[in-house]
């Protein structure tokens, strides 16, 4: 099965764009960030028998597999009336520590799973202020299933 993807809005500051991401559905970034400035991901996975606690033990997984990568407990919380499982990971990258917040959700795509996965990566000496930045877009996520129910 391959059902059409769900519509994914997030209201993105002035000076942030979006544009194709590779294997991801869209990268958003500050336009003068580069590469190693913050930046948002979105991801949809489509499965029968992945679940979303199979999905976020993967990404920890991941994260831990780096240098001094660690994975924080999971978390939920509730974004427009949509629960989303929350993974905070961090690691060392040439340097620099890099902090990495994961949101997921699963969404019906009528016999399929389609978990949206939403990836806020900030890095280097304004990474605080960065991560605040990250999580207000993340905050603003709304997601709506590709026939348009909840």
């Amino acid at each position: 099965m391959s059902p059409a993807l769900p519509r994914i809005e997030l209201d993105l500051p002035a000076e942030w764009v979006a544009e194709p991401g590779g294997d991801a559905l869209f990268l958003a970034q500050h336009e003068s960030a580069g590469a190693h400035g913050p930046r948002l991901t979105a991801y949809v996975h489509t499965s029968r028998e992945v679940s979303t606690d199979h999905l976020v033990d993967a990404l920890a997984a991941e994260a831990t597999a780096h240098d001094g990568g660690e994975a924080d407990p999971t978390f939920e919380v509730e974004i427009d009336e949509r629960v989303w499982t929350g993974l905070n990971v961090s690691w060392f990258e040439d340097g620099q520590p890099v902090h990495v917040v994961h949101l997921v959700t699963a969404v019906d795509g009528g016999g399929v799973t389609q978990h949206v996965r939403l990836t806020g990566r900030v890095a280097g000496p304004d990474s605080e202020r960065d991560y605040e930045t990250v999580q207000q877009i993340l905050e603003s996520a709304v997601v709506t299933p590709a026939g348009g129910g909840g």
